[in-house]
């Protein structure tokens, strides 16, 4: 019968009608949300996402404030520009655009953040408080990760306190934005996790967690990594990874660019088709798994939706509501 398809469009587009009454409501008192993106240069997909960001804010209702400015912008005259969005009241929350020129340390921006500001959490205090399990603001797409599950679990009959309690829960990746807060995030609903990576993979051990799980949230940035013979039957499997690649004419092998040959056949890909793709092999592991997040439309359709939820949060604290 194949796997149940958790939809994230649509489960995004409920948790926008339950924010827009809440924003409905804060507007009413005389909050206005809003947020501010700080881009330093030109790269092609900070650039991308701040277009993205002012899209969201549009469609959300929020107020928006953009920051762009010159690569050679010195390290000190960014940390001031951080400091005028934190003392502006009509900012709630503060999304740096990565990377930095060089000459412009990420640490150097982020811990000049207000905490109560960070709304996709950056800064070390508001990470540290995801560890101990009192998040301000959970990460945005770790925070998707877990609410596809609830909302999945929810969907089946199943109490998510239950659905976690001593679940297998296996996290392929463990970078700073996905891969360790997810496994905070779901460690503090008592699931036992097992954190895996490149290095796990290195030393043929990826199978031995990934077959084990429950859950499979895989968030490594490696298109198709996961196949179907890693994965448990009956699982639930969350793909994070969102991936443009370009599918070979002669033999369908998935290559990262035009440029060269395939890596497969050696043949010619100027003219091959553009692809998006997640981290898991959709149409493989869906004959396996018991649900499955699309690529695209599953968690990245979620991930604004929680930027959104942190930003009415840091609203209300700036109006000590």
């Amino acid at each position: 019968m194949g796997a149940k398809i958790i939809d994230g469009k649509a489960i995004a587009d409920k948790i926008r009608i339950e924010l827009q009454e809440e924003l409905k409501n804060l507007k009413a008192d005389g909050v206005e949300p809003g947020i501010a993106t700080l881009l330093v240069g030109d790269d092609f997909g900070a650039k991308m996402y701040r277009k993205a960001v002012e899209r969201f804010c549009g469609e959300m209702g929020f107020a928006y404030r953009e920051e762009t400015h010159p690569a050679d912008t010195s390290e000190e005259e960014v940390i001031k520009i951080v400091g005028s969005l934190n003392d502006d009241r009509k900012v709630s929350g503060i999304l740096p655009l990565r990377p930095f020129p060089a000459h412009v340390a990420d640490s150097a921006v982020i811990n000049s953040i207000n905490v109560n500001k960070d709304v996709d959490c950056f800064h070390p205090f508001n990470m540290g408080k995801v560890a101990l399990g009192e998040p301000s603001f959970p990460p945005a797409t770790p925070a998707a990760c877990v609410e596809l599950m609830e909302r999945y679990m929810l969907g089946e009959g199943i109490d998510p306190k239950d659905g976690f309690e001593g679940a297998e829960i296996c996290v392929v990746g463990h970078s700073n934005i996905v891969g360790k807060p997810v496994s905070f995030l779901v460690l503090n609903r008592n699931a036992t996790i097992t954190t895996s990576h490149v290095f796990t993979s290195m030393k043929g051990n990826l199978e031995k967690h990934t077959t084990a799980a429950d859950y499979l949230i895989v968030a490594a940035g490696v298109p198709n990594l996961i196949n179907s013979d890693q994965v448990k039957e009956g699982a639930v499997v969350i793909d994070v990874g969102i991936n443009r690649v370009v599918v070979c004419p002669e033999c369908g092998t998935l290559n990262r660019g035009k440029k060269e040959p395939c890596r497969e056949c050696s043949a010619d890909l100027s003219d091959a088709e553009n692809k998006t793709v997640g981290d898991v092999n959709f149409d493989d592991v869906k004959e396996k798994a018991a649900a499955i997040t699309p690529v695209p439309g599953g968690v990245g359709s979620v991930t604004n939706m929680m930027l959104a939820k942190n930003t009415l949060r840091a609203a209300r604290l700036m109006a000590d509501m």
